[in-house]
């Protein structure tokens, strides 16, 4: 077998070719194209004739007043759109990167923050740099931080429960509320409210805390002091907010969550907000401000920026 016969056939299709054969066929004729296109009609017959030729194939019947796709034609069509669009987002692709547009973002999210802010933001991100790959990660307290610390995230969405250092960045965006809840069928949901903290005492509470074998640089007050907002004297502990969440819904005790998290709970009777006289010597219940943080030093690229420059305004 000879050099020349072992070698694949070549494929001299151009990507102007395709683009113009979809176009014709979108437009719906040559002409329409044409002007489409802001070319002279014989230029787009020509790249069509030039396409059929290398195909060897016959694309469009033109014995009708309007171009028709030939049983050829509606088979290379979808072929050529993924093609078309595969060799854009290449292009799109390559041109980010040359403008410094980072290839990844890793946004670290406490568990206590509400995600919608944070979804808002990432639509936005995708429709600007859809190129960008985005892993988001939830984490406790005190690991939180620690991820931005060790620069294996860019940005964190976390509560402020203490000042974070003069290495940190932070803007607020927003304000976390927490309330009690049980479900409607525990004792402490039939009682009349304003409900006196005394009476907490007698019953279960689910308590959040952090699991043991979590650890990091920094261990923020509510890791390190395990009977913060505890009020009764039986307790159970839990270390992830959606199994509290499921605790309280199943009856097996009262406690307080994120309102983001049992919002539509309270709305469609699934659970019922206790009212209560005092927390922790407080007439309300907690609240503490959510910011997105960066590390001073870390230069962000252009959709680091972006990506903060969203959360910020989703958030306003």
């Amino acid at each position: 077998m000879s050099q020349e016969s072992r070698q694949k056939p070549a494929m001299p299709y151009s990507l102007d070719q395709l683009q113009v054969f979809l176009t014709v066929q979108d437009a719906g004729g040559f002409a329409a194209a044409a002007r489409q296109l802001n070319r002279a009609q014989s230029a787009v017959t020509y790249a069509i004739r030039q396409l059929e030729e290398d195909t060897g194939l016959i694309l469009f019947d033109r014995a009708h007043y309007r171009p028709q796709l030939t049983d050829a034609g509606r088979t290379l069509l979808p072929r050529a759109r993924r093609i078309v669009m595969e060799l854009t987002e290449f292009h799109q692709h390559a041109q980010d990167f040359a403008k410094g547009v980072e290839a990844s973002l890793c946004l670290v999210v406490n568990e206590f923050a509400d995600l919608s802010v944070v979804v808002t933001a990432l639509q936005q991100l995708h429709l600007a740099y859809p190129s960008v790959q985005v892993q988001l990660v939830q984490q406790p307290f005190g690991d939180d931080l620690a991820m931005i610390r060790q620069g294996s995230a860019q940005l964190g969405i976390l509560p402020e429960v203490q000042p974070l250092g003069h290495a940190f960045v932070s803007h607020g965006i927003g304000r976390q509320h927490l309330v009690a809840v049980a479900a409607p069928q525990h004792p402490l949901a039939t009682k009349p409210q304003p409900i006196d903290s005394a009476e907490l005492q007698g019953h279960l509470q689910i308590v959040w805390s952090r699991a043991e074998h979590q650890s990091s640089s920094q261990v923020l007050p509510l890791s390190q002091q395990q009977d913060l907002g505890v009020h009764s004297l039986d307790t159970w502990r839990v270390t992830e907010l959606a199994t509290k969440r499921q605790f309280i819904l199943a009856g097996l005790g009262w406690g307080s969550l994120p309102i983001h998290l049992v919002r539509d709970d309270i709305a469609q009777g699934r659970l019922v907000e206790l009212k209560l006289t005092s927390w922790e010597g407080r007439d309300r219940m907690p609240s503490f401000d959510i910011c997105v943080c960066r590390l001073k030093q870390l230069r962000l690229g252009p959709a680091g920026k972006f990506l903060l420059g969203s959360l910020i305004n989703s958030a306003r």
